[in-house]
């Protein structure tokens, strides 16, 4: 092979390298924002909203108002991942004592992400958080029928700044009661 051929293959090596870590930086694109109202007096969520999943309920949310579950804990995650870590467990298990003390009660669990990253990458791991609190809570014996999902992505932070100690309560998923 040729310096030239060398040369060129470094830098197409390169270029793959920055696009492929370009999806976990920077914002770019159009901005995605959820169709949600917040009426942050009374901390409730209201308006359209979707959910994912199999064996999530038959219900028409709009007409749904959630609030959050106070009790509940809330369950972080490391940096870029959807994994469930020995304390998330932990919080999991006591969550699932609390949601089996209301029966019958609609539980919607809210992924959330730090801002770096793509908005739309960060709908998308807000989703996959989502998802793994509420795959494991199914374990845990809740029904599935009760439990939905929502995204936030990097929308609604837990903490506004700008350093790995904020990111850190970013990147979540909190707990919500129907009412």
């Amino acid at each position: 092979m040729s310096h030239k051929s060398s040369m060129k293959l470094a830098i197409l090596g390169l270029v793959i390298i920055a696009v492929a870590a370009g999806g976990c930086g920077g914002k770019k694109g159009a901005q995605i924002t959820p169709d949600l109202t917040t009426d942050s007096g009374a901390g409730r969520t209201t308006g359209p909203e979707t959910t994912t999943g199999t064996g999530l309920p038959d219900i028409n949310q709009e007409n749904v108002i959630f609030e959050k579950l106070g009790q509940a804990g809330t369950v972080y995650f490391a940096y870029d991942s959807s994994e469930l870590n020995p304390t998330a467990l932990t919080t999991l298990k006591q969550n699932a004592e609390l949601i089996k003390q209301l029966p019958n009660t609609l539980i919607q669990l809210e992924g959330h992400c730090d801002e770096r990253g793509t908005q739309e990458y960060n709908l998308a791991l807000g989703e996959r958080r989502a998802m793994a609190v509420r795959d494991y809570l199914i374990r845990l014996g809740i029904s599935g029928d009760r439990l939905v999902t929502i995204s936030y992505g990097e929308e609604d932070p837990a903490d506004p700044g700008h350093t790995e100690s904020a990111w850190a309560k970013n990147r979540r998923v909190e707990f919500n009661r129907a009412n």
